[in-house]
């Protein structure tokens, strides 16, 4: 009784599919007479009895439900279990697709590459030419080259694509995102609110917020900063939102440098006399690898890039 049993569940499914495929057939057969006919024929093609041993029996069963769907004339009964299957697949590419569209997605794909930029600012810390060498093609090591696609990563799949879509969905003025980008230092202050034009997006608003730029400015790439007017201040009075977004957008912009800046920092303290610049570099990589450093500053601009996420779907609900 027990082996006939997986016969007679095969047969009951079997044959709950067969009548599925009658009753089309008769639905249908008012328009085309041959139905009939074809449907016996496709019948015994599809499910062939066979009294042959249980394996062969069991092999029948996988086919049905890992197969194709089944064909019958010119109208297809797809398979139950593997249309449900199916839709779960639709389902998770569609996730997925979704996921991917994102820039955090892949994010964690990326924390190689990370360590190699922090690895070419450890570098250009005691070399100031390294980077501007890297990016005029003079190095054409394989490391460099690793390094100069760690920096296209970073810069063209998550930076700019983040800054880009902060600037796309705000009414900013063009000179207000210019000022952003220009000084590396940003305070923002809660004053005494008034109803008044918004100097970020210039739209009547209720301000309340004092944002004052500062800092020098420095070349993206290189990393070298310019000395002209190190002492120069804006000031800018602000809603609440444009004080968020400037917050958030001032936070990734400068993201990089302010990462330079912290291994320019790092190195002047740890340095030796007697250590020549690979050395230095490899061990104060090791360091800052094993104590965390690196994980600490990669975390923290995956947190900037969440932050912007929040930001853009929050702006949209509001």
């Amino acid at each position: 009784m027990e082996q006939n049993q997986p016969e007679k569940t095969s047969t009951a499914r079997k044959q709950e599919i067969l009548q599925k495929l009658k009753e089309l057939s008769k639905q249908r057969s008012h328009q085309r007479p041959n139905s009939s006919r074809d449907f016996e024929d496709s019948e015994r093609e599809s499910y062939p009895i066979s009294d042959e041993n249980d394996e062969d029996e069991e092999e029948n069963d996988e086919s049905d439900e890992d197969g194709d769907n089944y064909i019958f004339d010119d109208f297809i009964v797809p398979d139950e279990e593997g249309d449900e299957e199916n839709e779960s697949q639709r389902g998770k590419q569609l996730a997925i697709s979704h996921l991917k569209s994102n820039s955090i997605y892949s994010f964690s794909s990326f924390c190689f590459y990370f360590e190699l930029v922090v690895k070419a600012f450890l570098i250009n810390a005691l070399d100031e030419s390294f980077l501007g060498t890297l990016y005029d093609g003079i190095r054409q090591e394989s490391y460099a080259q690793e390094m100069l696609k760690a920096f296209d990563d970073l810069d063209n799949c998550y930076v700019q694509p983040c800054l880009e879509n902060l600037f796309s969905s705000s009414r900013w003025k063009k000179k207000y995102k210019e000022r952003l980008e220009s000084y590396s230092e940003v305070s923002i202050y809660l004053e005494k609110a008034k109803d008044c034009s918004c100097k970020a997006c210039g739209l009547h608003r209720h301000c309340a917020y004092l944002v004052s730029l500062s800092g020098k400015q420095y070349n993206p790439e290189t990393m070298k900063t310019d000395d002209f007017m190190p002492w120069d201040k804006q000031e800018f009075f602000i809603g609440r939102i444009c004080a968020n977004r400037t917050r958030i957008y001032h936070n990734v912009k400068h993201f990089k440098f302010k990462l330079y800046q912290e291994c320019c920092s790092i190195v002047n303290t740890e340095k030796l006399e007697d250590e020549d610049v690979k050395e230095t570099v490899e061990r104060i990589f090791n360091q800052s690898k094993g104590n965390g450093w690196i994980k600490k500053k990669y975390d923290l601009l995956h947190r900037y890039l969440n932050d912007a996420d929040s930001f853009q779907k929050e702006d949209l609900e509001t």
